[in-house]
């Protein structure tokens, strides 16, 4: 574990200015207490835009940060929180008050210009939340969901905390010497929107009714990212479909209520091997100013597919630390089974059957039910695949999946045209039924 100290720092400085590149920022300073003062409350009550451009000009005339909420309705998971946002509470309410506040409700609506939905927004996730210089230039984002639930990533307090280390961060004096956002964003011409997206075109081809659905949910976002993916030499689904890696693929855990508190570090893991220690306070990860565990997902997902390294500065005992982890190849596979752009997206084929529980499943192997309405004409029911038989394995696999880890293992381990052998079970009787996915 090395300290940061001065003496690398004026060496970075040195080093930046003799290469006629802008000089690294002084992390001591960035990761230390603000210079700023947060004033009061900059208007009386929450009022939740939905013209972001309007917004955009408000914040910059009145000099405040934005804060965008981006919520799918239809989509009953992170309902709760979202119900949270809006009702407010002792501890949010005020904050929100220094902040412009925009809601907005249809992924059509999200301007890439502003919102670079494509490598900030985990598009799984039906709540997400945007923090924006009045410049428009991005603060961080917050947000997150895993295969427990959609509550262990996401809670008031830690939005509370965010919310908090953003406006220090914005009231900070030095704020505009350190540039430390991506640049501003260019607002000339059109808004780049998701409908112009490579695999747009060729997703809203497989899907008709796109048109008549009213409004566009995130995760269709990530099947238009998908798709056009698929039509990229050399794109393979098991080892580029990686989305928002967690802090746990490094080996360690965040405090929920915290949000950048190192809560654990697993022996043996590249985090440990690091030298990262339980108590340590993230503040930086690959010159990214970190305001919540989702800016720091988002570093992640945003790194290299194979071998990457993870520099980290913290603070430890109030004196600033860094340790760079270094990682091994397929560092970012995580359970996929909850994405519903993966289980029920354009990755993949689909089995020519819905798998409902079957009457052995938790009980130590593959049990699922087959529902076969409206795949009369698929080639599995055409092979002799009859509703409500069970399904006990298929091509040899025989492991107790749920609905969704099924489908989801289909997708990610079959294509048009590969073969099928499904063990069946009804009544007593064991059958094998082979088929060619079409």
């Amino acid at each position: 574990m090395n300290i940061v100290n001065h003496s690398l720092v004026k060496l970075l400085i040195l080093l930046f200015s003799c290469a006629g590149l802008q000089a690294a920022p002084n992390w001591r300073d960035v990761m230390g207490p603000s210079q700023g003062t947060i004033p009061g409350p900059a208007q009386s009550e929450v009022e939740w835009r939905d013209d972001l451009t309007a917004a955009l000009k408000e914040a910059k005339q009145k000099n405040l940060p934005i804060f965008i909420t981006l919520r799918c309705p239809p989509c009953k998971q992170c309902s709760f929180f979202d119900a949270l946002v809006l009702r407010g509470s002792a501890a949010m309410t005020p904050l929100f008050k220094q902040f412009v506040t925009v809601r907005i409700t249809n992924a059509a609506e999200m301007d890439h210009r502003i919102l670079p939905f494509t490598g900030y927004q985990d598009l799984d996730v039906s709540w997400w939340g945007y923090f924006l210089s009045p410049e428009g230039r991005i603060y961080g984002v917050y947000g997150g969901k895993d295969h427990i639930s959609d509550k262990t990533r996401i809670n008031e307090e830690s939005l509370v905390k965010t919310m908090q280390r953003v406006l220090a961060h914005h009231y900070d004096p030095r704020r505009t010497t350190w540039d430390l956002e991506p640049p501003a964003p260019q607002l000339q011409g059109k808004p780049e929107l998701a409908t112009d997206l490579p695999g747009a075109a060729l997703y809203q081809k497989d899907r008709k009714d796109l048109s008549t659905q009213g409004c566009i949910h995130c995760h269709q976002v990530n099947d238009m990212i998908y798709r056009g993916k698929q039509e990229e030499p050399g794109f393979d689904k098991t080892r580029d479909v990686v989305p928002w890696p967690y802090p746990e693929n490094l080996g360690f855990k965040i405090n929920a209520e915290d949000g950048l508190l190192v809560e654990s570090v697993e022996p043996g893991t590249p985090a440990a091997t690091a030298g990262l220690l339980v108590g340590d306070q993230l503040k930086v990860a690959n010159g990214q100013l970190l305001f919540s565990e989702a800016d720091l997902r988002g570093v992640l997902h945003r790194s290299p597919q194979g071998p990457a390294v993870i520099t980290l500065y913290v603070m430890r005992n109030g004196q600033p630390a860094q340790a760079v982890i270094k990682t091994a190849d397929e560092w970012k596979k995580t359970v996929l089974y909850w994405r519903k752009s993966i289980y029920d997206g354009v990755l993949g084929a689909t089995p020519g059957f819905f798998p409902l529980k079957g009457p052995g499943m938790g009980k130590g192997s593959l049990s699922l039910k087959a529902f076969t309405k409206g795949k009369e004409k698929h080639p599995a029911a055409k092979a002799g695949l009859r509703p409500n038989q069970v399904v006990v394995e298929v091509n040899g696999m025989n492991d107790d999946l749920n609905t969704r880890e099924f489908l989801t293992w289909f997708r990610m381990n079959f294509e048009s045209g590969d073969k099928v052998k499904l063990t069946v079970q009804q009544g007593g009787k064991t059958d094998e039924i082979e088929y060619k996915l079409p």
